[in-house]
């Protein structure tokens, strides 16, 4: 299709229209899909699944028709490079500090009291929903900042995309069950510093770790309600007493102003951590003349001398520093070699 196929901002923005749509379309999918396979505890995990591979395949077929990707799923932002388990930890240890912070200001400012289950089928639980925040995690890292986060980028400029994103995000959040107007703001501001992280490293795996880490840290290990749903502490279950604006009530510290604080001081802190990634993947490549330049070696081709020498490459090193001058003695005077007698060594 010409209308969606080129570059373009007109071009790039109906394929983010196209991307939402077939977002909307998975999330009806994979919940009927996965109601066909379980109804129990493992429903929720199934559905999480199923909108991963269904998100993945739907944008992959995308990035293969429109964009002309040979390799889909790294374009995506899920690019197994080197160092990309470094980038899912250095997000897990931000995410599980900002949630160690601000659990631990509501602990210090109110009241915390903690109730355990030490059930085995409470333990079995707590397995089941680390796999499904982590899937959840990955999904909405793929459907918000993925394939159609990378077009509206492409159409809008990156500060309006992440602008948009943030205020999409927020307004979504308004659907769920409870939240209030400082729910919205955070999950805004949320969305806001995922966007900064995947703008700093051009792949999803620093989104994804630090995500995950702020759902598992105030669900399970902190025992915190998850958007008003207590469904993730199965083990420790904490309850927060104090004003709304700390605690955030029954919503949980999502709804917490202690949140937005350090939401805007993890923003800054993030942009300190990945200034070494950021110099490395959003860094054009210099190309002289249209040739990639190789700075780093020290062997670079000689040209050849002949067109038989062409097809044997040779290497040229070059040397750190010019070589030492020669050593040239010095000749004999020219009157002793015009008065030797070549056969004075034969007459003696």
């Amino acid at each position: 299709m010409s209308l969606l196929r080129g570059p373009g901002r007109r071009r790039a923005f109906l394929r983010f229209v196209i991307a939402v749509a077939w977002l909307i379309v998975t999330w009806f999918l994979s919940d009927k899909a996965a109601h066909g396979f379980s109804r129990g505890e493992a429903l929720p995990l199934i559905r999480n699944i199923f909108t991963v591979f269904l998100l993945i395949v739907g944008y992959g077929y995308m990035e293969l028709a429109w964009d002309d990707t040979r390799e889909p799923v790294r374009a995506m932002g899920l690019d197994l490079r080197p160092g990309w388990t470094r980038e899912f930890a250095l997000g897990a240890a931000l995410g599980w500090g900002m949630a160690a912070a601000i659990v631990l200001v509501i602990a210090l400012a109110g009241h915390f009291y903690v109730q355990l289950w030490s059930s085995p089928h409470a333990w079995g639980l707590l397995i089941l929903q680390t796999l499904v925040l982590a899937a959840a995690a990955l999904a909405e890292e793929i459907a918000f900042r993925g394939y159609p986060f990378q077009k509206l980028v492409q159409a809008t400029g990156p500060f309006s995309a992440t602008i948009l994103s943030g205020i999409f995000f927020g307004l979504l959040r308004m659907e769920t069950p409870g939240a209030t107007p400082a729910a919205m703001w955070i999950s805004g501001i949320a969305a806001v510093l995922l966007s900064v992280a995947y703008l700093r490293t051009r792949a999803l795996w620093l989104c994804w770790g630090l995500h995950f880490a702020w759902l598992a840290s105030i669900g399970i290990l902190f025992g915190q309600p998850l958007a008003g749903s207590r469904q993730a502490s199965s083990v420790i279950q904490t309850y927060a007493d104090g004003p709304n604006w700390l605690t955030g009530s029954e919503y949980g510290p999502e709804a917490s102003l202690v949140t937005l604080i350090v939401l805007w001081i993890g923003l800054i802190v993030l942009v300190r951590i990945t200034r070494d990634l950021a110099w490395k993947y959003n860094q054009p490549e210099l190309r002289p003349a249209g040739i990639p330049m190789d700075v780093g070696h020290a062997m670079h081709p000689a040209p050849p001398k002949t067109v038989a020498d062409a097809a044997q490459p040779t290497l040229v090193q070059i040397a750190p520093s010019a070589p030492p001058p020669m050593r040239v003695e010095p000749a004999a005077p020219k009157q002793m070699i015009e008065n030797r007698d070549p056969f004075s060594s034969q007459q003696s």
